[in-house]
This record gives structure tokens, sequence and C-alpha cells, in this order.
């Protein structure tokens, strides 16, 4: 995780393997797909407070931020 944080990162709207919605941290060189979004942390905060993402960062196999999309959880 440490080497993530050294360069400036993005926040990718996207889904996991399992098909779950998910925003993950990327590095700002990631190869972004057509079914991929950026998003700001501002849009994050806000849906983690409405309680629609839950953060996920360190429960799961991911080097970098990570919340899941709350109904995915269930």
């Amino acid at each position: 995780m440490e080497k993530l944080h050294q360069m400036k990162n993005k926040y990718l709207l996207t889904t996991s393997q399992d098909k779950d919605v998910i925003i993950a941290e990327v590095p700002s060189n990631h190869a972004f797909n057509p079914s991929e979004y950026l998003v700001s942390k501002s849009l994050i905060d806000a849906n983690v407070e409405n309680g629609t993402f839950t953060e996920m960062t360190g429960k799961l196999d991911w080097d970098g931020q990570i919340w899941i999309y709350t109904e995915d959880l269930a």
C-alpha cells in the first residue's frame, strides 16, 4: 500500500471479479476500460455517509482504499 500512495491516485467506479459494484483507489496510470468511471473523493464520502457504499479498506486483498456498494454485501 505504501507504494500506491507515493503517486497521485484516482478513484475508479467499476465492478469486481465477483460482479460487486466497487470504488477502488488506483494509480493515476491505470489503464481504464469503457465501463469504468472516475469519481471524486467527495462523492465517495457522501455515499459512505448516506450508507450507499461501505469502506472495506484492509478487509480485502487490495493495495489501496476500496469501498463496496452496501447492497452487494447482503
